[in-house]
């Protein structure tokens, strides 16, 4: 998620986001929200195939991989440029229910092989 350098590997890699949404009022409604980034083009992985998928993070785990929600998914070729943007209206209308629950969302990047 970083850098091409280590996609080469089969295990996925992943970046965990968290917001603040403080700022909405209670009883507030969320009606869209969308999570943003830029994907440069990779010069060593040309033809392959990514995939780029969301996760709520709803429960983490003391010796286990946390508990995790699907939210989205971007299919594209890894020489590909521009804005990736992935809904996660889901995870905001949970969080703006439960704001103590916000445990992030998580971005995986996955090699097709």
């Amino acid at each position: 998620v970083e850098r091409d350098h280590a996609l080469g590997h089969r295990e996925p890699h992943w970046k965990e986001f968290r917001f603040d949404l403080t700022q909405i009022p209670d009883g507030e409604a969320v009606t869209a929200a969308e999570f943003r980034i830029y994907k440069v083009p990779s010069i060593h992985l040309l033809n392959r195939t990514l995939h780029v998928s969301m996760f709520q993070v709803v429960q983490e785990q003391a010796n286990r991989e946390s508990d995790l929600f699907f939210l989205d998914l971007q299919t594209l070729r890894a020489g590909d440029e521009g804005w990736l943007v992935l809904d996660v209206t889901a995870a905001s209308d949970r969080w703006l229910l439960k704001r103590h629950k916000d445990l992030g969302l998580r971005l995986y990047v996955e090699t097709e092989d």
